[in-house]
């Protein structure tokens, strides 16, 4: 069963298909979802976004994960990591941007092809 799980994780990788299933993404798979959508969107290398900040659960808006995409920048001083504050629809998988000064949800992000 797990390795039947582990294979359909996969396959949805490398289609490019969203990681949907009957309960949604999970906040990894958000994760994974904003660094594949936003690589592709600004045409960086996948392996220039790191990790992820998630916001808090009860700071999320209603189906939506919130979270920080973060580069692996390496800074000497003071430098930001930050790529962009993004949202995941939980139930698709779709990735918009997040503005987080006004806390709303921004236009989806698109791969560029």
């Amino acid at each position: 069963m797990k390795r039947t799980m582990v294979l359909a994780f996969l396959a949805a990788m490398s289609s490019g298909g969203c990681f949907s299933t009957r309960e949604g993404v999970s906040e990894t798979q958000a994760c994974e979802l904003a660094k594949r959508r936003t690589t592709d969107s600004h045409r960086f290398p996948a392996a220039s976004a790191a990790f992820c900040d998630h916001v808090a659960a009860e700071f999320n808006p209603a189906g939506y994960y919130v979270l920080s995409l973060h580069s692996d920048r390496d800074c000497d001083g003071i430098c930001s990591t930050n790529l962009g504050w993004f949202a995941v629809q939980r139930s698709t998988g779709e990735v918009f941007d997040w503005d987080m000064a006004e806390s709303k949800l921004g236009s989806p992000v698109t791969s560029r092809q």
